[in-house]
């Protein structure tokens, strides 16, 4: 699955690519850069491959990659590189049509030979964000399984509905083991790309893709559970965003600002958790910039890079080489961000660390004939063709994919398909209804969620309180059913779950950063005794306390 030999890699070189986008960063200690994106065929689609490259200087990255992620008959795509808190580098791709996450890890990608490990699979979906690591110590990894493939890609999930969500999986030993956790509905989701982030009083956020923006949930249990996602009010044109906490405590937000389209790439910093964001530095303001990925690296400097016009889904040569093909990167500075303009002297934006020009194997027409035709011409071609033909031509002439398949009715979409192969009879009106359905928006409403923060507040201030329901009720001022179905309908938890939760967050903190004894744990804790801690603890991590110290200080 991995190719690393020189002559076979000099086969992915920019020459031969037609297409490229959708980039991941990543900066060792050393400063040496990697960058990875993919690129293969004509469009996103089977015969996708995934490639690494590095920049030991820090600019130059070269055309031919150091390494590439290809599987004959499959799609390697969304590429993720993360440098874990054992300093290696994991490169990361998810691939199709079996629906998995692959990772091969460098120990020393500092090191003058770098050398990748086995790769390995980590779970069912698809990944292309970071992994983070929570105050308690464990690594989660955000990997989805879509609501619904976009047809455009021909790769379609057996996998049934009730079970697709934007799910997070867990490691606590170096990523020996993955155990998949808990998962998010968010209303209107779309291909997810969904990123997790801590919050300081120790929940977890789930920011999530939608069609109308960016969606959020919420889990109080870190990770098992997890509100249905509404709304965050952040505005986006339903494309990749980025968002990390920075060693400053400020979270830092990589999205389109104030816009529908894919264009005013800007990064953004909030003080409060999300709930503003202050300060702001525009990063580019061209049409179709998208897919920001960022890393934080040990100097300070933060590194960003996104595509611009990527070239795939081209009907034509000609359109391939009007597209700018282009994989470029930013590094920036919080100061910059605050003063709203690029000041450090190590600053820039802009730079293009990728560019693909004249295609060496154009002589070869790796575009069909038909999408030349005009649209009365199409569909005459398409009368004695079957279903899935049609639609694959259709899709093809009219440029349907991952970018703007949200917005696509898919059960209207699914029910004249199948009667294009029912109906023969009408297959022209057919065919007519699904090229005005391609070309038609599906307007989503946008759901609010009641969240009662101030039930866990009172909570959160009286941890080694065992504090009553009837008492809680009390102080907000509601019926204490109303306020425990409330609760349940707003976390997905209890109220006795959540105060676990709460106390067993402190505990881990304890466990992994203190010495204090087991038995002090628990009574800080608000725990009755140590054996009760203890069965709780076990019955939350499956191990025991002082197991779970025992492996997290290894992994620090």
């Amino acid at each position: 699955m991995l190719i690393t030999g020189k002559a076979e890699l000099e086969k992915y070189s920019a020459p031969y690519r037609l297409w490229q986008g959708i980039p991941a960063i990543e900066v060792t200690k050393g400063g040496r850069q990697f960058l990875a994106f993919y690129s293969g065929g004509v469009s996103e689609g089977i015969g996708n491959y995934a490639m690494l490259f590095r920049a030991d200087d820090g600019k130059e990255f070269g055309d031919t990659p150091m390494l590439v992620a290809y599987q004959e008959g499959y799609r390697c795509y969304d590429p993720c590189l993360w440098i874990d808190p054992l300093n290696r580098l994991w490169f990361i791709w998810s691939c199709a049509p079996e629906h998995s996450v692959w990772a091969s890890i460098c120990k020393d990608p500092d090191g003058p030979k770098m050398k990748f490990g086995k790769p390995f699979k980590i779970g069912t979906g698809v990944m292309m964000n970071k992994p983070i690591v929570l105050s308690t110590g464990e690594w989660m990894f955000p990997i989805a399984v879509w609501k619904k493939e976009p047809r455009s890609l021909g790769i379609q999930s057996t996998v049934p509905e009730n079970e697709r969500k934007a799910f997070v999986y867990k490691t606590i030993d170096q990523g020996k083991t993955f155990v998949k956790i808990g998962g998010a509905d968010v209303t209107h989701r779309t291909l997810d790309e969904h990123m997790l982030l801590e919050m300081k009083d120790e929940y977890l956020n789930m920011y999530v893709r939608t069609s109308y923006g960016i969606g959020v949930a919420h889990s109080y249990d870190r990770g098992k559970t997890w509100t249905h996602g509404t709304d965050s009010g952040i505005k986006s044109p339903s494309s990749r965003f980025f968002i990390r906490r920075l060693k400053s405590g400020r979270i830092l937000l990589i999205n389109h600002k104030d816009t529908n389209e894919r264009d005013n790439l800007t990064a953004m910093l909030s003080e409060d958790e999300g709930v503003t964001w202050k300060y702001s530095l525009l990063l580019d303001e061209r049409a179709s910039v998208s897919y920001p990925d960022a890393v934080e690296a040990e100097d300070g400097y933060i590194h960003i890079v996104y595509d611009r016009e990527r070239g795939s889904f081209s009907n034509s040569l000609y359109e391939v080489y009007s597209s700018a093909r282009e994989v470029l990167m930013a590094k920036i500075t919080e100061d910059d961000i605050i003063r709203g303009v690029v000041q450090d002297k190590g600053s820039y934006l802009k730079r293009v660390v990728s560019k693909l020009e004249q295609y060496a194997l154009e002589d070869r027409n790796p575009f069909h004939e038909i999408t030349r035709l005009s649209e009365s011409e199409l569909i005459k071609s398409l009368l004695d063709k079957t279903g899935d033909e049609v639609l694959t031509a259709l899709f093809e002439c009219y440029q349907v994919n991952c970018m703007n398949m949200h917005k696509v009715d898919n059960t209207k979409l699914d029910s004249l398909i199948e009667k294009l192969d029912s109906e023969p009879e009408n297959k022209e009106k057919h065919i007519l209804r699904i090229i005005d359905l391609i070309r038609s928006v599906d307007d989503a409403s946008v759901q609010d969620v009641p969240i009662i923060e101030k039930v866990k507040s009172i909570i959160q201030e009286n941890i080694t309180e065992d504090l009553t329901v009837d008492y809680i009720a009390e102080r907000v001022g509601i019926s204490r059913y109303y306020m425990l179905h409330l609760f349940k309908k707003t976390t997905g938890l209890t109220i006795t779950d959540y105060k676990n939760e709460l106390k067993i967050t402190k505990a881990k903190n304890l466990l992994i950063h203190t010495e204090k004894r087991i038995a002090e744990i628990a009574y800080e804790c608000g725990f009755g005794s140590a054996s009760y801690f203890s069965k709780i603890f076990f019955e939350v991590e499956s191990i025991s306390p002082s197991e779970y110290r025992t492996l997290l200080k290894i992994n620090k």
